[in-house]
């Protein structure tokens, strides 16, 4: 079946949804009755949609940070970095952050997707750009805005990169190498030591994107490339505040050059209002306890790996890495939608994907652990998949080339 017939069954099995009540998306939340949970329309559940990894965004003193600076500042500062959006909590957060990076320098955005937009104005016209197959949206995007060639490798295999980078050696162009730290909609690990030898032979810069492994991975939380060794590696992180920061906003950290070369030619942060001071001073204060409290990456791990354990117990594969993202089989959309409800009635809310966005009848449900669940949670969890759901590998299968949605 093609994209376009994938896309129409998925539209037709979304608007029988409708009629019955099923339809799983835009669903208003009216409430947080506990943490790690939500009042979706009136049914309580467990918060498994979330991307907020570490529970901060519930954190009081995030909470506190962002009020104070919409008393002091005001809800937005109305205008561009470039002019009148630049004020003292957004040096601050972009100083702190490219610190805790390890970065000479951070340019921020209004969100992680403006900020991968951003990166287009790195690929000219004189530079290949070579992509996993399962990047983000964003990157897809920003890949379209740019001038340069660019190729697609297949997910997570070197020596499909290797030909490729061999390929853009041979026509004379400059190499840049794009690729994710933790997969947004499996949750598996970039092999990110090979990508990154691989770059460095061919004299190519790496870019990664670290929406999902940023603030969760690594000793000190700095993502993919610290947990894997091979930071040093990595010549530009991208970024978002929104998942395991609990705020809001972007980021591209790098060389100071790098990154004044965004600032100038980026316009998609040069034409865009700044993030507004109360979401900066949530961030900021988010990556202060990212940074000095390890505890809550901890507890994140700890769940996880009890989720995993017992899909293990279901007969499900378990990942290398216990990762916070879960991806189960879900079949066709129908079948798709049809659990999704089943699982929200019992008591677990949850993230379908259906195609285009993976093959035709390999349609996902996605489940993320946070920091904010109990052990309770975890359990409920497993014992809702136990009966809804049969037991067969949990791989994601991103259909090529459509990316896997942030």
């Amino acid at each position: 079946m093609s994209d376009v017939s994938g896309a129409a069954a998925t539209w037709a099995a979304l608007n029988r949804a409708r009629e019955t009540g099923g339809y799983p998306f835009f669903r208003r939340i009216t409430g947080q009755p506990a943490p790690g949970e939500v009042l979706v329309e009136g049914m309580r559940a467990i918060n498994a949609a979330s991307g907020d990894y570490l529970s901060l965004a519930a954190d009081p003193r995030v909470r506190e940070a962002a009020a104070a600076a919409a008393r002091d500042l005001g809800a937005s500062c109305s205008g561009s970095p470039v002019l009148i959006g630049t004020w003292s909590v957004h040096a601050q957060l972009a100083e702190e952050l490219a610190d805790f990076l390890h970065r000479s320098a951070v340019l921020l955005a209004t969100t992680g997707f403006q900020a991968n937009l951003a990166l287009a104005c790195l690929f000219s016209e004189d530079r290949a750009v070579i992509a996993d197959r399962h990047i983000h949206a964003s990157l897809v995007d920003a890949l379209r805005l740019g001038a340069a060639k660019n190729r697609r490798f297949r997910h997570n295999t070197p020596r499909h990169l290797a030909r490729l980078l061999e390929e853009a050696s041979g026509q004379g162009l400059s190499p840049v190498v794009l690729t994710e730290g933790a997969f947004s909609l499996g949750g598996e690990l970039a092999v990110l030591p090979e990508i990154a030898d691989l770059a460095g032979r061919h004299g190519g810069m790496l870019i990664v994107d670290g929406a999902h492994d940023i603030g969760i991975l690594g000793p000190s939380g700095r993502g993919a490339g610290e947990h894997l060794g091979c930071e040093q590696d990595i010549d530009v992180l991208s970024g978002t505040f929104s998942k395991a920061f609990g705020a809001g906003g972007g980021f591209i950290a790098g060389s100071t050059e790098l990154i004044e070369h965004c600032r100038a030619f980026g316009q998609a942060t040069i034409y865009s209002a700044s993030m507004p001071p109360p979401t900066a001073a949530a961030a900021l204060t988010a990556l202060r306890i990212i940074r000095d409290e390890p505890e809550q990456r901890a507890v994140l791990a700890r769940l996880a790996d009890r989720l995993h354990d017992g899909l293990a117990e279901l007969g499900y594969a378990r990942p290398h890495w216990a990762s916070p993202i879960v991806t189960l089989p879900a079949g066709d959309a129908d079948q798709c939608l049809h659990t999704w409800r089943a699982m929200l009635e019992a008591g677990v809310f949850t993230a379908p994907f259906m195609p285009p966005a993976v093959p035709p009848g390999q349609s996902l449900l996605r489940l993320s652990v946070t920091a904010a669940h109990s052990e309770a949670h975890i359990d409920h969890i497993l014992e809702v998949v136990g009966q809804l759901l049969s037991a067969t590998d949990t791989t994601c299968v991103a259909a090529d080339p459509i990316p896997c949605p942030a």
